[in-house]
Order: C-alpha cells, then structure tokens, then sequence
C-alpha cells in the first residue's frame, strides 16, 4: 500500500433538526472512496469499506442528532490478504505516540487529533452546528476547527520525498533480475514510506541500439526492469552520461517503454524543450516541480530541437527553467536532480557549488546531486539544503568501502520549502545489492 490518507469531517447543518454527518475520503494508489455515515446506534452493525481488495476502513459515529458519544476510524487488512500490515503513529489525549497494528485507529474522537504514520495521515476536523452536543474533549478540537475554518485556512499540507543515486540494472545484476531477485527489497519499506519516490536511472532500458564504440562502459538493462521500477519508485531522472550509451534508438525505445509502463521521468525526452519541462509531481495540494540536468562529459547526447536526448546544465538556461516551474506550470517548490561532479571525490567542486546556489538563487528549494559514485558533503544556503552526491544506491562492479555506500534521503516539505531531511546509510553487496546500514546519516530540521 502507498499514500494512504484519510480526511474526515464531522459537520451539520445549522437547524436544531440537523442531523450530524460524519464524511470521510480514503485515498489509495490514485482512487479515492468517500464515505458518509450518521449517528448509529449500534456500532456493530455498520459494514466496512472495501479499499481495493487490500484494507478494510470503518467509520462509526454513536449518538443521534442532539449529542455524539464517540468517533472510531479502524483500518485494518482485508481478510483475503495475506502478509499485509497497516501501521501508524497515533497521538494520545495526553500528547505521546503510540503504534497500533492492525487496526492502525480506532480510538473515541477525543483522541483523534491527528494520525501521521510512514504510510498513512489522518485528520479529523469537526464543525458544530445547530443543538448538536459533542462530548467535552473532542468540543475542544471542534473550536479549533471552527476557527481554521473562520479564517478560511486549511492544514499545511506535509509531503515527504525520498532521493536515491544511482540506479544501474546491466551487467551482473540484471541475470540476477531475470532469476527473479528484486534488488530493492532491502529498502522497499523505506522507499514505500515516501509519498514520492524518485532515483537516477544510470541505464538505458531498451532491446535495440548499438553500443557507443568510444566508451569504455556501456550500461542497457532489459525491459523487464521496468516492473521493478514501477513498483518502487514514481519518477526517475535521465539526466546522465549512461542514458546514450546505445544512441538515439535505444534511448526512444525507452521513453516510449516508459510512458506505456506509466513510469514518469524527467531530465530527458524527445527534443529540447520536453528534456527541460519539469515533471510537476503533485500531492496533497502541493505542486513538487523536479527538473534534471547532466554536468558530466560527454555532451554529445544532449537533447536539441530536433533530436532527443538529455537536458544539459547551460546556467542561464537552468535559472529560466525554475523561473518557468514556478511561473508556467505553477510549482509550490523546486528541486533540481544533478548529475555532476569529479568520480571517486568525496567533497563537491568549485563548479557544483557555484552551480548548486546559482539554482538556489533562482528560486530552487533544495538540490541533490549524484554521478561521483561516492557520497560527498552537504550544506546549507540561504536556508535551502545542498546535498552534493547521494552516492550509488544499486550498482555492481565497485570493491572500494566509499564506492560501495550510498544514501536513501528522505525530505519532508511545505508550502515553505524543505521542513526536515534524513538519510539512511546504505552498504552495496558485492552483488550491487544495498542493504541499510546500522549506522545513522546526516539529518537536517529547519531553524
């Protein structure tokens, strides 16, 4: 399961007659179910709703229309499944956290504040109208409510995105791909906990194409890749020196792969202008505009107005391209993928820190970066996090420690900018496997 979150409203209308209706919006995968329930009388009797053959939801109110004695929300799996966990973070009246599994709520409404889980938000907001009595606790959320609402102000919306480097599927680890073995496992809790999940694609996915005789590594993964990434990851950025190793053939096969496999991308495509085009991701409200460039020679795969290829990181091009996601296609924030940098160093260069505050001027959020193969330093500008080199995340090949770490980062952002950022530390196999890290990463909380 991924994004699921819950909105529920408990609301009347404002004759003394009214009766109270308790609307709630489950969303999952893309759908969204609503439901609408009165006053009950006996909680037992009320039928759960189905969410696409996975979870079950229930919303009961016990009451009538002069007083509601209690709210619960339950959220639990579908009996058919099998090995299916729902969790979440369930503040207590009395202000600590508690975990419940299965069902992740179900609590009378004086406890349901909010619920904010890796997978799962919820909260409840109430409006009172009429003779309607609600207990004690919860008429202190419902003022609250009521004053937001007065104000015409909604809850600040809080996205959380996870950043992963380089993703290559050749060479030994694709074999290991056709046996079945998913190379993202390790970390597929940490990815689906993210409600956007992006990586560097460092291959081209494609069956035809000729290898470019003047490279000394060349990377093409086989179509079936493409299931892997759609389930573990909803953008992928194809700014990079390995999305031409098998020319303009290969690289069409695969944007056309992509798009039928609903995968999106960004930092490529089929002429100039598609490469630069941000790819606006949007959730819970929030416009996330990602924008993708290639610092690293060769230049020759670069996309012209005629031909595809990948958006190359001319300065004065990149400062129009934020002033374009913000303007023309109405982004809440900003944040550039880079592809840049020397290999194997492990502290950014001149020109990555010229280039990363140049963006930030512009109007970015935040930059993240990869290519080096290492992880490298991060910092802080004007406010907005750098995070220089994410390192490799599933790639084979290397023996040395720093080639063979990488970093999950996890950010959470508002209407402000990035909120809070993490990483965990993950260790490459000798497979091109990663695995965390018991060690924790750096971590970042806005001042």
């Amino acid at each position: 399961m991924r994004a699921l979150v819950f909105a529920a409203l408990l609301g009347s209308t404002v004759t003394a007659t009214a009766v109270p209706l308790l609307r709630c919006e489950v969303e999952q995968g893309g759908r969204t179910w609503q439901v609408e329930t009165a006053p009950v009388t006996d909680p037992y009797g009320v039928r759960p709703l189905d969410i696409d053959g996975k979870f079950r939801f229930k919303a009961v109110m016990v009451g009538d229309e002069r007083q509601i004695e209690y709210v619960k929300l339950r959220l639990s799996p579908h009996p058919q499944q099998t090995g299916v966990a729902a969790s979440g973070h369930l503040p207590g009246a009395a202000g600590g956290e508690r975990t419940h599994r299965p069902p992740i709520a179900e609590r009378p409404a004086h406890g349901l504040q909010s619920l904010a889980g890796a997978r799962n938000a919820l909260s409840l907001h109430a409006a009172r109208g009429g003779a309607m009595k609600l207990p004690r606790p919860l008429f202190g959320i419902v003022l609250g409510a009521m004053a937001c609402l007065a104000r015409g102000e909604a809850p600040e919306p809080v996205v959380s995105i996870a950043f992963v480097g380089d993703i290559m599927l050749a060479e030994s680890i694709g074999p290991q791909i056709r046996r079945g073995r998913d190379p993202f496992v390790p970390f597929a809790a940490q990815l689906d906990a993210a409600d956007i999940r992006v990586g560097n694609l460092e291959c081209v996915v494609a069956t035809h194409g000729e290898a470019e005789p003047d490279k000394p590594y060349t990377f093409r993964a086989h179509p079936r890749v493409l299931t892997l990434l759609k389930r573990h990851f909803d953008a992928l950025g194809l700014a990079n020196n390995h999305s031409g190793d098998y020319g303009p053939t290969a690289f069409g096969e695969m944007l056309g792969r992509l798009d039928r496999a609903g995968i999106a991308y960004f930092g490529g495509g089929r002429d100039l202008a598609h490469a630069h085009t941000p790819l606006i991701v949007e959730r819970k409200g929030l416009r996330i505009a990602l924008l993708a460039y290639n610092e690293f020679f060769p230049r020759s795969f670069e996309a012209d107005v005629d031909r595809p290829g990948i958006a190359w990181s001319e300065d004065e091009q990149v400062r129009l391209d934020i002033a374009a996601a913000r303007g023309r296609h109405h982004a809440d924030l900003v944040i550039p993928f880079m592809h840049w940098g020397w290999e194997h160093e492990l502290v950014a260069s001149a020109r990555q820190r010229q280039l990363a505050r140049l963006m930030i001027d512009a109007g970015a959020d935040a930059v993240v970066g990869g290519h080096p193969h290492v992880v490298q330093d991060h910092e802080e500008y004007r406010g907005k996090p750098i995070i220089y080199s994410l390192g490799n995340f599933v790639f084979d090949g290397f023996t040395d420690r720093d080639n063979n770490t990488g970093w999950l980062l996890r950010m959470e952002l508002d209407r402000r900018g990035v909120k809070n950022w993490r990483v965990s530390v993950a260790r490459i196999d000798r497979h091109g496997i990663p695995r965390p890290a018991a060690e924790p990463g750096p971590a970042y909380e806005r001042r």
